[in-house]
This record gives structure tokens, sequence and C-alpha cells, in this order.
């Protein structure tokens, strides 16, 4: 309003006034409309000012933030689809794929957006918490600077949080739909499973079944004509017949090739007398074999199909039952070489399995034969399903397959146990100590399960759940491949690493290049052999779960949630988290052993501290360094060394009494190393037992005897025992030498003579003085005693012995006569020195 009556003033006073120029006209014109802008602008400011307040609390957003929110909406619009779509009911096991397949690219961008935003989160409250709170009211107040990053930084932790927050949610709601789907899928296979269709003794089955070949026949007629007409409208009959010649090219490419790098795999001497393979060269002809037997047929397959869609001659319903074919080929090709490769028929030199040549090829017949039956089976059922054939039909189909592996199941058994009956050679072991086949003992364990599980088939099929024996059946033998895939992968990890690192010629020179002991060699061999057979049993393990209805999504679900890791209380633990924690262990000891080793042999020796200081010194370098390592490590896993320590402790109550005598050790140790009574290099008594202290661990202390023999004792003994130590004041030690002489001796001569062998002894101390005392009259002898201190007590022993020898020379230089008993044997009677000499005449 202020423009406004501002206006009209100055309309009132012009009109009292002369009339203006046009140019003052102008000017003021101009003037208005200024201010009228101005206002506009103010009264914009002010209701934009929240907004822009808004914005500058909530500061700015980083590009890791901005990238996740623009994500964030797409991952729910599909987490939400997917939520939708499993509201429906008769969802088909191929449409739950489909819904995983779409929820678990969005599972694991917000697996990766959290692992963004945890750490920009945890970045951001520290450096709030390094701010601090606001002051209190009645405190100082703080720089405005500090205030406003304060209150940027909890804007920014809100923004950032919540960002978190929501994803987190959304991927807790993915997680449950994949838990759904994978529900869903189990409840279908189950119901699929146990679906009851027609028992095998229904006459109605079979009688469907043969009435509905000829159905099946007339659509195979139906669908090659399909396919002729389908190849005529795309080539002519001279080019069908070329890419004809050119695929049967392919298949007799593939066979040749396969001959011959077979070849020279099979040119294995039958002799007995030649020399035996070594185990690495028979692990690794029997792999290559088992590669050639797997690759040949499906490479040659998937050629000749690459060539005809190359051409397009091949319809969609014929592209659907060469799916089945590949599927077909791929079971009997795989099946085939695993076996040629483990059980090695007649050729025993590179055989694996520890089984007989008899054995051996009856295995590999009847496995063989069932793997012809189960891809068979598995073609049929293509086509039984790409030409929509009636029910009967398939059900007869399947319930041939089951029983036809339940009789070749049965014979192998059979034929096993006449044979490991009447071979004596099975369950023994060769010159080698190999074994040359499985025990009875093993063979009863096998063969009960497995007339089990043929009875168990055959109820199923009796009863009418043909599906239940069909899967029983197939992948029972899949099982058996499997277990012979492992066995054959594990031989050859064995001869690789055992055989041909850890031993052989090689072994000294692998060991010299790595710069290690041979022995060390064999036990990092060991240790990586285990490794690779642990995931070789997993593999393998995972791939049988998945003939068994575990979906490969299952499976990857799995493998992912061990990978980007598995949640403890608050934290949340990856594989790569304990892999760096391991390796910063690893180095962290190895670093703190090497600064341990450097005071023990370069600084402390420069010191003036006695050796015993120097160990104390030295050991609780190491612990502290190793204590500070473990704890660093557990701070790379995320662990809180608070919740830690109050676990230990709580730990400790309850484990406290069973572990008590150790506490016990290690705290005695403790003490040891910090009042230090016994130290490195002192000469103790304990129980009986006198030597030099060696080590001082956190258990035990390690004494040397005289006798160079070990000797540890509890710490907690030393601590609340009785312990003489000879030398922890100083080395200093007294020696007292005995001597008798007899009473017609002069008593000061032999003072004299004993003071000068004393002093005359280079080890002994002229500070304090040697003494010598009378110390008895005895019944024919006067009791001397000399006493002196050595300067070192470990030469006491050796300066006694030299003062004896001194002293008896003196002695008898002098005259001075050394009294003893005189004894006297008599024969067949006792000793005795009142007994006269001579014979008594008995």
């Amino acid at each position: 309003m202020a423009h406004l009556i501002f206006a009209s003033d100055c309309a009132t006073a012009g009109a009292r006034r002369r009339p203006a120029s046009r140019r003052g006209d102008r000017a003021r014109g101009f003037g208005q409309l200024f201010l009228l802008a101005a206002l506009v602008f103010f009264v914009a400011l002010l209701a934009l000012a929240p907004s822009f307040a808004s914005a500058q609390a909530g500061g700015p957003v980083s590009p890791e933030q901005q990238v996740v929110q623009d994500k964030l909406e797409g991952q729910r619009a599909v987490v939400d689809g997917v939520e939708a779509a499993l509201g429906r009911e008769g969802l088909s096991s191929a449409d739950l794929d489909s819904l995983r397949a779409r929820l678990d690219p969005a599972r694991s961008e917000l697996t990766g957006a959290s692992a963004v935003l945890d750490p920009l989160v945890a970045d951001l409250n520290k450096r709030v918490q390094e701010i601090g709170p606001k002051p209190a009211a009645d405190a100082p107040p703080e720089d405005a600077s500090i205030t406003q990053e304060r209150e940027a930084l909890t804007a920014r932790l809100a923004s950032v949080d919540a960002v978190s927050k929501q994803v987190k949610l959304l991927k807790v709601r993915a997680d449950q739909m994949a838990d759904r789907i994978t529900s869903r899928r189990r409840a279908l296979f189950t119901d699929t499973l146990l679906a009851r269709s027609f028992s095998v003794l229904d006459p109605n089955l079979w009688i469907s079944a043969v009435t509905s070949i000829p159905i099946e026949l007339r659509g195979i007629r139906y669908l090659l004509g399909d396919w002729q007409a389908y190849a005529d409208a795309r080539m002519s009959r001279i080019g069908q017949v070329v890419v004809g010649l050119g695929a049967l090219a392919i298949i007799a490419l593939v066979v040749f090739l396969q001959n011959m790098f077979r070849r020279p795999l099979h040119r294995t001497d039958l002799d007995a007398s030649a020399e035996p393979l070594s185990r690495l060269k028979a692990s690794g002809l029997s792999a290559l074999v088992a590669l050639l037997g797997m690759a040949a047929a499906p490479v040659a397959t998937l050629a000749v199909l690459a060539l005809l869609n190359a051409f397009d001659l091949v319809p969609a319903r014929v592209e659907e039952i060469s799916q089945g074919l590949v599927l077909a080929v791929c079971i009997l090709a795989i099946g085939r070489g695993l076996l040629q490769g483990a059980l090695a028929p007649g050729e025993p030199r590179r055989r694996v399995v520890p089984v007989s040549d008899e054995m051996a090829s009856l295995i590999y017949r009847n496995a063989a034969l069932g793997l012809w039956i189960l891809s068979a089976t598995a073609l049929l059922n293509t086509i039984h399903k790409a030409l929509v054939v009636p029910v009967p039909l398939t059900v007869a189909t399947a319930a041939t397959m089951a029983l036809a592996l339940v009789l070749v199941a049965g014979r192998t058994m059979r034929a096993l146990s006449e044979l490991s009956d009447g071979d004596d050679t099975e369950g023994k072991t060769d010159a080698d100590g190999a074994s040359t086949g499985p025990s009875p003992t093993t063979l009863q364990w096998i063969r009960f399960p497995f007339w089990v599980l043929n009875a168990t088939i055959v109820a199923a099929l009796v009863a009418g759940y043909v599906s239940v024996a069909t899967f029983l059946a197939s992948r029972s033998l899949v099982a058996v491949v499997m277990a012979g895939a492992l066995y054959l992968i594990i031989a050859l990890i064995n001869a690789v690493f055992i055989d041909g690192i850890a031993s052989g010629p090689r072994a000294r020179h692998v060991a010299k290049t790595l710069g290690v002991r041979p022995a060390s060699l064999e036990l990092l061999a060991l240790l990586v052999a285990g490794v690779f057979k642990a995931l070789a049993t997993l593999v393998v393990l995972v791939m049988v779960m998945g003939t068994f209805g575990t979906s490969t999504a299952d499976i990857r679900d799995l493998v992912s949630r061990i990978t980007f890791g598995f949640t403890i209380g608050t934290s949340t633990i990856t594989i790569g988290d304990v892999l760096s924690a391991v390796m910063f262990m690893v180095i962290g000891i190895v670093i703190a052993r090497a600064i341990q080793r450097w005071f023990a042999v370069a600084i402390l020796p420069k010191t003036s501290f006695d050796q015993g200081l120097q160990n104390s010194i030295s050991t609780i370098i190491g612990y502290v360094g190793s204590i500070a390592v473990v704890a660093m490590a557990m701070g790379q896993l995320g662990l809180n060394l608070e919740n830690i320590a109050l676990v230990a402790g709580a730990l400790s109550v309850g484990i406290g009494f069973g572990l008590q005598s150790i506490v016990s050790n290690f705290v005695s140790g403790l003490i040891l190393l910090a009042e230090r009574p016994i130290r490195v290099g002192d000469t103790i008594n304990v129980k009986g037992e006198e030597g030099y202290v060696r080590r001082i661990s956190v258990r035990a202390t390690e004494i040397e005897t005289f006798d160079r023999a070990a000797v540890l004792i509890p710490n907690s003994d030393l601590i609340t025992g009785m312990v003489k130590n000879f030398t922890h004041a100083n080395t200093t030690g007294r020696v007292i030498v005995a001597v008798n002489v007899a009473y017609d001796a002069d008593a000061d001569q032999v003072r004299d003579i004993l003071i000068g062998c004393a002093c005359d002894h280079p080890q002994v101390l002229r500070s304090p003085p040697p003494r010598v005392f009378l110390m008895a009259f005895g019944d024919s002898y006067l009791k001397f005693e000399l006493r002196c201190v050595v300067a070192n007590v470990d030469y006491a022993l050796t300066v006694k012995s030299d003062l004896h020898f001194a002293v008896l020379d003196r002695m008898k230089a002098a005259k001075i006569g050394i009294p003893y008993t005189p004894w006297a044997v008599y024969r067949g009677g006792r000793i005795g020195p009142d007994e006269p000499t001579g014979d008594d005449g008995g």
C-alpha cells in the first residue's frame, strides 16, 4: 500500500504544479514500476523462505545418496509388482521362477545400496559425535560456525538415515517375497510329486498306454511332415542334403578327434609285469578320459543343432524336442564319461576306485545301462509333451523307467554280492597298502539301503505314486554318478597336492623355491588339498540337492547370502570381512613376533638389564602385540569389543570352575613376569627338582636340570609353594668342604692348609674371606669345615671338587692323616669293624 499512497500524493502535488515534461513523466513511471517489482520480489522471498531453509537444513545430497534415491522407486515398483503377482492362485513352477528372476536383481540392487549408505551413515554419526551435543542453557555459548556445522550434519544424517532405512525396509520385503516364492515352489513340487495317478497293477493304465501309442506315432509322422514342409519353404532339397552332409561331417569330425585324443590315453599295458602308474599319472589320465567322454557327444549334438538353426531349419515344435535331445545326450555322455574315468573298465593301471577288474566292469555296465534308460526316458517325455499325448502313456513311460532301474539296481547288487563272496581279494590291500576292493562290511552297509530303496520304489508304483517312484529311481542314479565324480575329483586333488607337491622328487625343489621346510610344505599341501576337497564335496552336494527339487535360484541365494554376509546381533559379517580379518590377524601376528624378536635380539641385549628382565620385557611385548592384533581383527569384523567383554565375563563365571587351574597358572605366570621372583637363568630348587629356569610361559615354567632334563613346573606352584632361588639377588654362592683329621694333628696347621687351598682357587672370593670352623670332636677324628663364597654358584660343584683334590694333596704332603674305619670281609660271614681278620677255618 505504501507505493500506492506515494503515487496518490505525487499526483495531487502535480495538479497544483504546472504540467511536467514528457521526460519527467517517463522517469516517474519507471520508478513506480521498480518499486512494484521490489515489493513483489520481497513478498515472494518471504513465501519461499521456509523452503530455502529446509533445503539449507537438508544439506547437499551426496552422489551416492542421489543414485540410491533414483533407483529406490524402481526397485519398490518391482517388489510391489511381485507381491501383487504372488497374491494370485494357480501359479506354475515356471511362473514362480519368472517372479524370482524379476525379484533377484532388485534384491541385489538393494543390497548394494545398503552397502553404499551404511558407511555414509556411520561416517556422519562419527562426525556428529565428534562435534558433541548442543551446550546447555547455562553453559557458555559456542561458536556460531560449530552450531551451523552441527545443524547441517544432523540434518544430512537424518536425510541419509531415512533413505537407508527405506532401503533396508524394502530389502526385508524383497527377502520375504523370495522366501514366499521358495515356499510356494516347494509346496508345488511336493504336491506334484505326491500326486496319485495310476497303479502299475491297474490294467487300464497299460491298455490306455498301448492304445495311445498309435496316436503318438501319428503325431510323430505329422511332425516330420510339418518339418519337411518347413524346410522346403526355406531351402531346396539339394540344400537340405548339403546341410545333412554337413551335420554328418561334424559328427564324423568329433568322433575322429575323440578317438585321436583317446587312443594314447587307452594304451595301457595290461601285463602284470608292467610298471604300475603313479597315482598322479593315473588320476590325470582318468580325468582326461572322463573329460573326453563327457564332451564329445554334447559338442557334436550342439554343433549339429547350431548348423540347422543357422539355416533356420528347426521349427518351434522341433526346437522343443531338440532341447530334450540335448538333455538326453548330456545325461548319457556325462554319466558314462565319469564312470569311464573313475572305474576304468579294462584298464586297471589307471583305475582310481579301489575295486577289482570284475567289479569295475560289472558296475560300469549296469550303471551305463541305467543311464541309457534314463536318457531315453528324458527324450520320450519331451516328445510326449511336444505332441500332447494322453496322460496314461506318460505315466506308463515313467513307470517303465522306474521298474527298469529297479531291475538294473537289483541285478547289480546281487552280482556284487556274489562277486564279493567268491573273491578273496575284496577288502584286502596290495603290497603298497592300497585297498583292492570294498570290504564285506562295506558292501553290507551299501546292500541294505539299496534293497530298501528298491522296495520303496516298487511300493510307490503299486500304490499309484508313479512320480515318487520315478523321482527316487532317477535321482538315485544321478547321485551314484555324482559320487563317482566326487571320488575322481578327490583322487585327482590328492594326487596333485600330496603326490605331486608334498612328496616325491619335486618336493624338495618346491620347498626350496618357496623358502619353506619339506615338512612345512607337506603340511601346507595337506591343508590346501583339504580345502579343495571340501569345496568339491560342497559343489557335488549342491548339484545333488538340485536334482532333489532345490532350484538354482535357491542355491544362488544361499551363495549370495554367504558372500554378502550374515548377521550376528547388530553386526553383519561377510566372507570378505572374515578373509580380511584373518589376513590382518596373520600379518599382525607376524609383525608382532618380528617386533618381539627385534627387541629380544637387537635392543634389549644392548641395555644393562639382566637376562631375566630382558625375557620378561620380550614376553610382555609379545602378549601385548598379540592381544592388540586380535582386538583390531575383531574390530575389522565390526564386532563390538564391549559386548565381547561382557560375554567373556559372563562365560568366565560358568567355565571358571572347570578352568580354575588353567586360569590360576595364567595369572601366576603374569605375576612371575611382573614381580620377577624367578627369572630366566636363575638356579632354583622346587619340589626336589633343581636346575636352571629356561622359559616362563603363561601356563608353566620350564626348568632344565643339571642332567639336561626338562621339567615343567606349573606357575601356581612357583607362586603358592616354597621355592629356593640360588641366584635371586646375585650369582654368588657358598661352598662347604668337610674334612676329618686325627687327634694328633696340629689344628692350626689344618686350618692354614684349608684356608690356603681356598685362597689359591681363582673362583673363591676374597671378600668375604674363606673361614675354617672346628665343628665337632668325633670318636677318632676332629671335624673341620671350610666355608667360602664363589663368584658364580653355577660353578660351586666344580670349585668343591677342586678344593677336595687340593686338600687331599696338601694333607698328604704335611703327613696329616685322615682317619677311617677299617672293615674286614669274612667269607660266608658278616661284615663288621670288630671282626678279626684272617680265616677261621670255616
